[in-house]
């Protein structure tokens, strides 16, 4: 049970992180939903876990320099 709480919400974020960018670049660029689109939407998820993490980052290190 503690592994399906666990590992489905984070299946959930995984699948969302890379089928909203996919879908967009599928709305954007129109024709049938293919590689290209998947690739984009691989590629859109790396930068938005790239941007999350840097953010993540920052927000550590502020916090540690006010202590």
């Amino acid at each position: 049970m503690l592994f399906l709480r666990g590992a489905v919400p984070l299946a959930l974020v995984a699948l969302a992180l890379v089928g909203v960018p996919t879908l967009l670049a599928w709305w954007l660029l129109g024709g049938p939903l293919g590689w290209r689109h998947l690739l984009i939407g691989v590629a859109g998820a790396v930068i938005l876990f790239a941007l999350g993490g840097l953010a993540l980052g920052w927000a550590i290190g502020r916090l540690r320099q006010d202590l």
